[in-house]
């Protein structure tokens, strides 16, 4: 569960685009985002109000912990950001917990710059979310994501048509 990305990261790749160029194609290969948010720079800085999503996402995995109490990779997860994360630490004492709506970020991309960002988690079958990000249609900030998703298929179809993408690496 914890480092299901379908829960805690989310499963597209323009999603992940927001978080920066690179990302891996398969969901699995993507870091987790409390991962990201908590023990990676370049993430915080994405978010100019850093704290409010910290606790959102603090809150989210508290919810997911009474659900799911005896997952072994959550409390995995858990220890390794009281562990390595101070902030991490004192948020999770505070006992927020969080079952969904919607959050409202506002990021700074460094590409295409600031963004204000809706998020919603929907809860649907067998606990299973889907999050999804949006942005007020005609606003600078759905430019600027409709180029971060533009800028994330051309690569993918830049990849595909690269005849070194499949090709074996020489050793």
């Amino acid at each position: 569960m914890a480092d299901d990305p379908e829960r805690l990261t989310g499963p597209d790749r323009e999603r992940h685009t927001v978080h920066g160029p690179g990302a891996p194609d398969t969901p699995r290969q993507r870091p987790n985002m409390a991962r990201l948010l908590f023990l990676d720079a370049h993430t915080r800085d994405l978010y100019a109000d850093w704290a409010a999503k910290a606790r959102a996402v603090v809150a989210t995995l508290r919810m997911a912990s009474g659900r799911h109490p005896d997952d072994p990779l959550l409390a995995a997860l858990l220890g390794e950001l009281t562990v390595k994360s101070p902030e991490f630490a004192t948020v999770w004492a505070d006992h927020r917990v969080k079952a969904g709506g919607d959050a409202v970020y506002e990021m700074r991309h460094p590409l295409v710059g600031t963004m204000q960002v809706t998020q919603q988690t929907l809860r649907i079958a067998d606990d299973q979310a889907v999050v999804v990000a949006t942005t007020e249609p005609g606003s600078p900030s759905h430019s600027a994501m409709t180029l971060l998703v533009h800028s994330a298929l051309i690569g993918r179809t830049s990849a595909a048509q690269d005849p070194r993408h499949d090709a074996p690496a020489r050793t």
